[in-house]
């Protein structure tokens, strides 16, 4: 099926997203031809590549060894771990909030499907850092960075793409970023970085590199585009990529890494008519009431600590018959119609809601207002 199955925004470089949320949501594991394609380059194929691919370590921590490193060689030398996580754009929803604010918003207008949950094998960053001598201490760690880069291609903003993310974070004992070769137990595909990508659970998509072939251990945060110049959530008085290079915002706002607390509704139906003005509804999280009331949800999907979580929920929901509306295609049988709109929230497991008053950045990105379904009736 392929791309085919996806529907593009863009076609050079392509991008491009499931249609619907509710084919997505049908799988836990989401199938290939159903994981979304985002990129700032033109994909390579590197199949020919494969046997002499390779990595360079280097960096400027005192006591490391700068290394080459094979991609083969590595496969065959480092243990293999494998991870659930979900892999997210930072411009998820924005379509969602230039049409909840009212105010345009710059980049691709993504609907609610730039997520995929896949299982990724690879090799740990922890323990590839530890063999070319990155100090375990905690202590040690503080102040640096690792930054990936792919220079097999230039991209839209810059001549390669980078991005990095804080050291302590790669070298956590229980953390899981990783060198991947597989997605969903197969090797990965070119537009999902074969032969070796970066995987960071819990973090943005846009610091999961493709196509890595270069990682430095660094005081300073990449000086990549992406990471300085893009993916920032700006203030709202900034309203143009000129303003916000007139007063330095990109300089003075932290790059996002960190996954926000987030959560839609992908489907809502009616399932049964309790009496004449009462309907049960069956959804994915939940307040009938604009918020009035929140009702638990039932959690029907979770693996490990960083994938997806998927859920439903029942709702009885009572309806002002009196009240109701006739809709225009109703009118000719006498049967009466009314739209019930259901809101999500969610809560991480320190037990803070997602924020859904998250206000307007230029970018679009970091949406995470509430989820909204719909049923008629």
């Amino acid at each position: 099926m392929g791309k085919t199955a996806l529907r593009v925004l863009g076609q050079t470089p392509l991008n491009a997203e499931p249609p619907c949320l509710v084919e997505l949501t049908k799988h836990t594991i989401t199938p290939l031809h159903l994981a979304y394609a985002r990129n700032h380059s033109v994909i390579k194929d590197l199949a020919s590549e494969f046997d002499n691919y390779t990595v360079k370590l280097d960096g400027e921590m005192e006591g490391m060894e700068e290394k080459v490193l094979n991609v083969k060689d590595m496969i065959a030398s480092f243990p293999k771990k494998e991870v659930v996580a979900a892999l997210i754009c930072a411009g998820n929803r924005r379509a969602q909030m230039q049409e909840k604010t009212g105010k345009e918003v710059r980049g691709i207008k993504w609907s609610e499907g730039t997520i995929a949950n896949a299982r990724w094998g690879g090799v740990l960053l922890r323990d590839i850092l530890i063999s070319i001598g990155i100090p375990e201490q905690e202590e040690a760690q503080k102040g640096f960075h690792v930054c990936f880069a792919s220079n097999v291609a230039p991209c839209q903003d810059d001549t390669f793409y980078g991005g990095s993310i804080p050291l302590e974070e790669v070298m956590a004992k229980d953390g899981a970023a990783m060198l991947a070769y597989e997605m969903n137990d197969a090797p990965l595909t070119p537009d999902h970085g074969f032969p070796l990508r970066v995987v960071v659970p819990g973090y943005f998509g846009m610091r999961w590199v493709k196509w890595v072939d270069r990682i430095t251990i660094s005081g300073n945060e990449s000086p990549n585009f992406y990471q300085q110049h893009d993916y920032k959530m700006l203030p709202e008085c900034v309203s143009s990529p000129e303003e916000a290079i007139k007063e330095n915002w990109w300089g003075r706002i932290p790059a996002m890494q960190r996954l926000n607390c987030n959560s839609v509704v992908a489907h809502v139906k009616c399932l049964t008519l309790a009496c004449p003005d009462q309907k049960t509804l069956k959804v994915t999280e939940i307040s009938a009431d604009d918020g009035e009331t929140w009702h638990d949800v039932r959690i029907t999907y979770q693996e490990g600590s960083w994938s997806w979580s998927l859920w439903e929920g029942e709702l009885v929901v009572d309806i002002d018959v009196d009240a109701l509306e006739w809709a225009s295609h109703g009118l000719g049988n006498g049967r009466p119609k009314t739209k019930i709109t259901v809101i999500s929230r969610a809560f991480d497991q320190s037990g803070s809601a997602q924020d859904t008053n998250c206000r307007w950045n230029m970018r679009g990105v970091g949406f995470c207002g509430v989820g909204i379904g719909s049923v008629e009736v």
